[in-house]
């Protein structure tokens, strides 16, 4: 078992990855049950897939837990879904010494944290991700919350899991395009900081062809390490830690203009990255080839759906609702060759405009 701690100021937890680890899961959320009274947030379709195993596994050391599904696509991730948890939670006579299970992606995961961190002030909750993208990057660094209809994530709170449980097994079943969309938010990591990590994402991603792969779980491993150093050093985003932000500025934007319908989270990122590419050549921070290295690979690795029927200006009013949008400055995270990234600020606003509208066009 690859073990990799997430020390913090206040708090420390382990992110444990392992194949096949849910099949004895229970012995290792045994440790952190507080009380008798363990709840499961999924969805009707995670449970189908993997809520057997995992029931199993807690039946075995004597844990019983009660189960909510909840809806698990991104437009789901809003008010509403809270609203109806904190009443779901109240029924159940949920306590402060209740211990919350999030099993799914990265929606399950962020909604699953926010309610453990506001219901009742706090109670505890561990992560058991289900999809790439949320094994190597939404469910580890305490990042929660939920969507308004002006942008994404603008409701939520930092509030660190008890423990991270990632199973690579359970990506057997993950369609291809969620499987793509986990593959763009690791290459993100391998731009920002690791090109090794870079060319392995490529490499895996364009020649994939079973689940079952040594080169997935070192993704994983390789990409939740990163991660974790970087959350390590800045938990609440104050400087380090938005490096991990590379192609969200925008690719926040296009999900957000877009309804959350049409585009993975992934797939988002990826258009995100190629236009923070262009801005990083069009300001000199980059040069040309490792511009068009990095654009190429990212529209080779897996078919990015057109950006049809997007205007700029309803990207820009979402870009602008931004949490990243501070006193009237936007912070974009650019990179200056594969491996390394800068944070610049005060990028003219004209800039950004042609950029995107050419891309909207095709032409880039």
């Amino acid at each position: 078992m690859k073990t990799i701690l997430v020390k913090l100021k206040e708090t420390e937890y382990q992110i444990h990855i392992q194949t096949g680890l849910i099949e004895r899961i229970g012995s290792l959320i045994n440790k952190f049950q507080h009380s008798s009274k363990i709840i499961v947030i999924s969805s009707h379709k995670i449970l189908r897939l993997h809520g057997e195993k995992l029931t199993s596994s807690l039946h075995q050391v004597g844990i019983s837990h009660e189960t909510i599904a909840i809806r698990d696509k991104e437009h789901h991730k809003n008010l509403s879904t809270l609203q109806l948890l904190y009443q779901k939670l109240a029924r159940l006579r949920t306590s402060r010494n209740s211990l919350l299970v999030a099993l799914g992606g990265g929606v399950i995961g962020d909604i699953t944290g926010f309610v453990a961190a506001s219901y009742l002030r706090g109670i505890p909750y561990i992560q058991i991700p289900t999809t790439l993208l949320a094994q190597i990057d939404s469910s580890i660094g305490g990042k929660t919350g939920v969507n308004l209809s002006t942008g994404k994530n603008l409701v939520g709170a930092f509030y660190q899991p008890q423990a991270v449980f990632i199973d690579p097994n359970l990506l057997n079943t993950l369609p291809k395009k969620e499987l793509e969309s986990g593959f763009y938010e690791a290459l993100k990591y391998g731009i920002i900081s690791d090109p090794k990590l870079y060319e392995l994402v490529i490499k895996q991603a364009i020649k994939f062809s079973s689940h079952q792969n040594i080169s997935l779980y070192k993704i994983i491993c390789r990409s939740a390490e990163i991660k974790a150093f970087i959350v390590t050093k800045d938990e609440r985003e104050s400087h380090a830690r938005m490096a991990l932000n590379f192609g969200h500025t925008l690719g926040h934007a296009i999900e957000s203009a877009s309804a959350y319908r049409k585009f993975t989270h992934g797939q988002a990122i990826g258009h995100g990255m190629i236009l923070a590419t262009q801005i990083a050549k069009q300001l000199e921070k980059i040069s040309a080839g490792e511009a068009e290295k990095i654009q190429n690979d990212i529209s080779h690795m897996a078919p990015l759906p057109r950006l049809s029927n997007l205007r700029w200006q309803s990207i820009c009013r979402h870009m602008l609702s931004d949490k990243k949008f501070i006193d009237n400055r936007l912070k974009f995270i650019l990179p200056r060759k594969i491996g390394k990234v800068e944070i610049v600020e005060d990028i003219p606003l004209g800039v950004i405009k042609t950029i995107v509208r050419n891309y909207l066009r095709g032409i880039f």
